[in-house]
């Protein structure tokens, strides 16, 4: 039976996946019924998370170790004992264990790619051929050798680029040929345009002969000759009669006829545009021609000036989809003509190269397994699958699907058990293909008996974040139906929010905050600072905010504010091999050996006093020479924190290698394109700055979110449409595919229907994006968004909604609407409802990523050797890949303002990271070393903060806080409470049955913190020990409050 599980944000969804493989495992008597599981999802980080899931309760279950929530469950289900359960979950760990390739837990992609291998000779590919994820290099690629082939004898191509690129001159603007035709291959490539192709009957590889699309054009522009003519004359006419009158069309009512210059002026081929709605309901009331003052003109033109008028409405009321419709299709033919050279070039490349496009590889697929049986495609797989679990199944694409569909059927038929797993509500990626409707729709119609799950609890955010998004998102997708005319009904918007409303965990019964800022443009960088501020002084540490925005500019520009501001932060750029100084200088000295002309390259040359390497040198043995000298010249040593940033250029320079050869020329023009991330977990205290596409299946203690207005409710979008010719001139001479811009202006053309699809789609897609960036707080959300216009904030008012063009409106309004506790401060007005939370009371349990990476050989850290020698010193390449961007050194020791600054906000969380690591005296010094290597201090700062540790920890061993016994101090460790609380004292120090509390502040006073200890300490006295004292250490000033 098929399970189709609706899985709303934070609701579980990988316990219960993990939940129904482990199952599946224990029911069967075969120790081997992984081997005939597939588990899929789309990353690999979800693909690890799922597997480790699996064996951490496997693992539980087989040793007993400790409590396991599934095994009541499956020994009821299994009507199993505890022995069989747990006796059953050892021989399957066991057999997982010792044939690890046989587990089935992959991307869809991998298990795609696999399948595809087995038919390689079905395809006609060598068995050797490899899959090319960056489909866009090689249209570049391709586009390039279309260019280069170009000589006067190419008599098809090179007349029709000739005239098109006259054309464009000719309408004005700039012009870049290599440019437009690499945006036209891309745009022909699309994989919207294949399947548009498919659905009607098409072709995919079948290319439109330059004769016909000469007809096409010649069709359109008789379309809009013909209207620009009758439009003109009608012009004519009535400014003739206006003329004999005495009259010009400056003296009608408002002036309204002036239009008719612009129509008398037309040329052939001129874009004209519709008259204003008022020239429309005038012309065809003679009475409201002329002002009532001057009734005497009136009388001097009509009746006759009243047909050409009523012929000028008529004609725009009849005629306009069809004229605006030819100018839109008349643009698309010179991309279409390119399109055979552009397809042939890209086929011989790919053949040359020996690969297939991941995008291809999924329809060739489809075609295959759509004429064959399910045995067969087990037979070529050499396995064979019984139970299939789809995770994310809302971002699955149509392809996809169709490339599982006779799998799981089969399976159905052979009494397997089936789960997809999914969310609608978070598709978010429509523009990689993924179609929502399948989980909403299709599959749940097509298998009609299939059983529905929906996971109703949210165990991911306090009780404020889920309640407000219950009530906002059912508000906001019902005001999105009522935008799209239904009045009364709940429309296919509010159906998909119909699960919306969650219920909060027992865990997370604690109040939480939403708040939102609404400000001028410019105010909102300092906004986010000020948040930030704010949250940290709730106990809050910079790695547990993470901000969250549409777009990586507005992500680039909010990094930068907060650096030059002196706060760490954490981008996606601190991660790409070009943010490293001596990767762009290698590359830019390679750069000088591909042309020795470039004087800038050649200055930096000479400015380092490296040697340049022979351009005959293989590019692996270059890049490596020039590293050596980097590292024999650079007095400055950038090159020491930035291995991975080195390692992954390496990667890069060798995957090219590997598959282009020696090209010098090529490898850089590829590195101009691309920008390679390293492979690192970064830890440390900084904020992170990500896109909410990037942040999709994590959560963070507290979110920010600014320029919210940028989720906007529609934003125009190119899209592969058929026109509705029917009945047309143009029905014969110009059916066919097009790439059209969708617009507000498309709602006048015959491409209307799909203007209108596009905007519903693109509504989902944004409310489920703003959903998806709202769902990732556990503690708290803070938006930050422009201040709505002063019409609009009327119009709200006055309940008009329809006027909504971006979530930011839709936001203010329901704040407002909502009895939010609403404060005005100068030019901003901030709503709020519950309160942010004292983080050290809700603190997250994580791994210590303090502990050692031990290896083999027992080096603490082992090093990747770039083929540098014995002697190199990039030993930490495998550390730990601690990234983020600090301010010059960290300012956050400034003492020049005695105020709780930024500075010395952050200052306290950096003190707190060095005391945490200190279980004894002794450790300060290598906790002081490891602060300077993760940048949270610098050299010069070192001594102070040394000498200000020491004295506190001296006073600390006075109070017998810092015992020379390891064994008698816990730091930072996590204490759970009955409801699933978490608690995490700074410092608890045991003396026989006796406990010490300690809990380290830094800044002023505040009477909050002493509940907090409370909390510690009653929950060591509810494990038994009845001598508990509890401190508050304010460890700059040494002030000691005894709390308990």
């Amino acid at each position: 039976m098929l399970t189709i599980m609706k899985a709303s944000a934070g609701s579980g969804k990988t316990y219960n996946l993990a939940k129904t493989y482990i199952g599946l495992l224990i029911k069967n008597a075969d120790p081997h019924a992984y081997r005939h599981i597939l588990a899929v999802t789309f990353t690999n980080k979800a693909t690890d998370e799922m597997k480790s899931r699996i064996l951490k309760e496997l693992h539980i279950l087989a040793t007993r170790a400790e409590k396991s929530d599934y095994l009541a469950g499956l020994m009821k289900d299994n009507s199993m004992t505890r022995e069989q359960v747990c006796k059953r979950a050892q021989t399957v760990l066991y057999n997982i264990l010792h044939d690890y390739s046989a587990f089935a837990v992959s991307t869809i992609d991998k298990f795609f790619q696999q399948t595809l291998k087995a038919f390689s000779r079905e395809i006609g590919q060598f068995a050797s051929y490899q899959v090319e994820l960056d489909r866009d290099s090689l249209i570049a690629e391709s586009v390039d050798r279309v260019l280069d082939s170009l000589t006067e004898d190419s008599k098809d191509l090179l007349p029709w680029l000739t005239d098109n690129v006259l054309d464009q001159i000719q309408q004005g603007g700039r012009y870049n040929l290599e440019t437009n035709l690499l945006d036209k291959a891309l745009r022909l490539k699309a994989q919207q345009r294949m399947e548009a192709m498919k659905r009607l009957g098409m072709d995919p590889d079948a290319v439109c002969p330059k004769e016909r699309l000469r007809e096409i054009r010649k069709a359109c522009r008789g379309v809009i000759s013909t209207f620009n003519n009758n439009m003109k004359a009608l012009a004519d006419d009535a400014l003739r009669i206006l003329t004999a009158a005495g009259l010009k069309p400056e003296d009608t009512n408002r002036k309204f006829m002036t239009v008719l210059y612009d129509y008398q002026s037309l040329g052939n081929y001129d874009h004209a545009q519709a008259p204003k709605e008022s020239f429309m309901k005038r012309a065809l009331k003679p009475d409201e021609w002329f002002a009532k003052t001057k009734p005497s003109y009136l009388g001097s033109v009509y009746p006759d000036l009243a047909a050409p008028l009523e012929d000028i409405c008529r004609m725009w009321s009849a005629d306009s989809r069809l004229y605006h419709t030819a100018f839109v299709i008349d643009d698309q033919v010179y991309g279409l003509g390119v399109a055979a050279e552009l397809d042939k070039a890209f086929k011989q490349l790919m053949k040359e190269k020996n690969v297939l496009c991941i995008d291809d590889s999924n329809t060739i697929l489809r075609d295959i397994i759509d004429n064959s049986e399910a045995p067969f495609v087990y037979e070529k797989l050499g396995v064979r699958f019984d139970h299939f679990l789809l995770d994310e199944f809302q971002d699955t694409s149509s392809i996809q699907w169709d490339n599982f569909r006779a799998l799981i059927q089969d399976s159905e038929s052979k009494g397997g058990e089936n789960l997809v797993v999914g969310d609608v509500k978070q598709s978010i990626y429509r523009w990689r293909g993924s179609d929502w409707k399948l989980l909403n729709e299709t599959v749940p119609s097509m298998f009609s008996r299939h059983k529905p799950v929906t996971l109703q609890t949210n165990y991911r955010s306090l009780s404020t974040v889920v309640k407000f998004n219950n009530v906002f998102f059912k508000v906001a997708a019902r005001i999105l139906d009522k935008i799209s005319g239904y009045e009364k009904a709940v429309g296919p918007i509010g159906r998909i929010y119909a699960d919306v409303r969650q219920e909060v965990a027992p865990s997370k019964q604690g109040e939480g905050s939403v708040s939102m800022t609404f400000c001028p443009r410019e105010d909102q960088l300092e906004q986010v600072r000020q948040a930030i501020l704010k949250v940290v002084e709730s106990g809050a540490k910079l790695s547990e905010i993470a901000i969250l925005v549409r777009g990586n500019k507005s992500g680039q520009e909010i990094a930068s504010y907060l650096i030059d501001n002196g706060i760490p932060v954490l981008t996606e750029e601190a991660l790409k091999a070009k943010s490293a100084l001596t990767v762009r200088r290698i590359v830019s000295l390679m750069s000088y050996v591909d042309n020795p002309d470039n004087t800038v390259n050649g200055f930096l040359a000479r400015s380092l006093d490296v040697k340049i390497p022979d351009s005959s040198m293989s590019l692996i043995d270059m890049a490596e020479a020039l590293l050596r000298e980097l590292k024999r010249t650079d007095t400055s040593q950038a090159w020491r924190g930035e291995a991975l940033h080195i390692q992954a250029f390496m990667d890069f320079l060798l995957d090219y290698v590997s598959s282009n050869g020696n090209d010098l020329r090529g490898f850089l023009r590829l590195w101009d394109e691309k920008n390679p991330s390293i492979s690192s977990s970064p830890s440390g205290e900084s904020i992170k700055v990500m896109t909410i596409h990037k942040s999709k299946g994590l959560d963070f203690p507290y979110v920010i979110l600014p320029f919210v207005e940028n989720i906007k409710l529609y934003k125009p979008d190119n899209h592969w449409c058929e026109p509705e010719l029917q009945g047309t001139v143009l029905e014969e001479s110009a059916a066919g595919l097009y790439d059209v811009t969708l617009s507000g202006a498309s709602a006048d053309t015959l491409f209307a229907k799909h203007y209108e699809k596009e905007r519903f789609l693109q509504q989902v897609d944004n409310i489920n994006t703003l959903y998806v960036a709202m769902t990732r707080a556990s503690l708290g959300v803070h938006i930050i968004a422009k201040n709505p216009p002063a019409s609009q904030i009327k119009a709200f008012s006055e309940m008009v909604l329809t006027g909504f063009t971006d979530f930011s409106q839709m936001l203010y309004w329901f704040a407002d609407r909502t009895g939010m506790t609403r404060r005005e401060e100068g030019a901003s007005l901030t709503y709020s409802v519950g309160n942010i939370p004292d983080f050290n009371m809700y603190r997250k349990s994580a791994l210590n990523d303090t502990m050692p990476l031990v290896v083999a050989d027992g080096d603490e850290y082992p090093s990747v050797p770039l083929n540098f020698g014995p002697e190199d010193e990039l030993a930490d390449v495998c550390e730990r890949g601690r990234l983020k961007f600090t301010s010059e050194a960290l300012n956050f020791f400034k003492e020049d303002n005695e105020d709780m600054s930024s500075s010395r906000r952050v200052r306290g969380v950096v003190l707190h990271d060095i005391l945490s690591r200190v279980i004894v005296p002794e450790d300060l010094e290598a906790s002081l070393g490891r602060a300077l290597h993760d940048g949270e201090i610098d050299p010069a700062q070192v001594d102070s903060v040394r000498d200000l540790l020491s004295y506190a920890i001296d006073a600390g061993i006075g109070r017998g806080w810092f015992p020379s016994d390891r064994s008698r101090v816990i730091n930072e460790a996590a204490i759970l409470d009955v409801g699933g609380g978490e608690y995490r004292p700074d410092r608890v120090v045991l003396e026989g049955s006796r406990v010490i509390i300690i809990d380290y502040k830094f800044g002023e006073q505040n009477t909050r913190y002493a509940r907090q200890v409370l909390k510690y300490a009653d929950l060591w006295k509810r494990m038994g020990y009845k001598d508990v004292e509890a401190e508050l250490w304010y460890v700059e000033t040494g002030d000691v409050v005894k709390v308990l």
